[in-house]
């Protein structure tokens, strides 16, 4: 469930990324890059148009010919620097489709019989960091891993099972060539990536990091509205907005048994609701404690009806 998550695409093709990469090289100075890339700034030369305008075809010709993942990253390895802002993040929106478009792929290579998930179980079980490969004897098993990590993903496991996600830990080397919004957008998802929200129908991070998570998420489209990437961070707010009114299946907000609020969600609640900034979030949670409290936080009628139109009002 949660790799379906990651699979879905706001781009919906390679020749919708080259119509706005040509729309875009009318920005013809690029601007240095974040003081999070010392690197990238520093080694960033000067961007003439006529160059950029090559480097976009030929980005343009690349996407047509439908390219894995390993040849787009070589792709920006080699150009990322010679573009403005905008037009990196153009790169960077086609490797991430790119990552999309291939994911089925890979994960097929895991669930190909039951081989491979039994010498990940085996290579997980036994206490070996399934990330740090270069050791595994077998070499079917390491050159699958050292597929996965070069090309960008990462292995997750949940309900028993070992599968590829995209890993945005590996966007970050680009982020000092980016626009800002870009930037932010790598952020939030390297957060999702590195330690996902939920496994096994459970929650497996605190009442209080789903908070700050969707506080991130609503600064985002807050201050780009009119991202490319502003879609897609809805559609994950409006993920953490259901974690913070239901919980998980595993995880509920409320007892099963009693309906009552469990103790650390009320807590971390409690807790956020001490800082009073201008947020439409820590104002929904306010208000939902409000109803909480008329019934001594248990789960009413009227709290249920709260929850139901907070998520689908976002």
């Amino acid at each position: 469930m949660m790799t379906m998550f990651y699979r879905k695409s706001f781009l919906r093709s390679a020749a919708v990324l080259a119509i706005v990469g040509a729309t875009l090289l009318s920005g013809c100075a690029s601007k240095a890059p974040d003081n999070g890339s010392k690197d990238a700034e520093k080694n960033k030369p000067v961007v003439q148009e006529d160059s950029q305008e090559k480097i976009m075809a030929d980005l343009n010709d690349l996407l047509e010919s439908k390219p894995k993942a390993d040849a787009m990253i070589q792709f920006i390895d080699k150009n990322i620097a010679n573009v403005s802002k905008e037009n990196a993040s153009v790169m960077m929106m086609a490797f991430e489709e790119i990552q999309k478009s291939n994911l089925p792929a890979l994960e097929e290579k895991y669930f190909n019989g039951e081989t491979v998930q039994s010498k990940l179980a085996e290579t997980y079980m036994s206490g070996f960091d399934i990330t740090k490969f270069e050791d595994i004897q077998d070499e079917e098993l390491k050159s699958l891993l050292m597929e996965t990590k070069d090309t960008g993903y990462k292995v997750e496991t949940a309900e028993g099972t070992f599968f590829p996600i995209i890993n945005y830990e590996f966007y970050k080397k680009f982020s000092g060539y980016v626009s800002e919004d870009i930037k932010d957008y790598i952020d939030i998802m390297t957060v999702e990536s590195n330690n996902v929200p939920a496994k096994d129908a459970a929650l497996v991070i605190g009442w209080d990091e789903i908070i700050e998570r969707a506080l991130t998420q609503e600064r985002f489209m807050k201050n780009h509205g009119n991202s490319a990437k502003a879609e897609e961070v809805e559609q994950l707010q409006k993920k953490y907005y259901a974690f913070m009114m239901y919980g998980a299946n595993n995880t509920p907000l409320f007892s099963y048994e009693t309906k009552t609020m469990v103790p650390d969600a009320k807590a971390a609640y409690e807790n956020a609701l001490k800082n009073k900034d201008d947020s439409e979030t820590i104002k929904m949670l306010d208000n939902y404690m409000d109803v909480l409290d008329k019934t001594d936080y248990k789960l009413s009628d009227e709290a249920e009806k709260f929850r139901k139109d907070a998520v689908e009002r976002l």
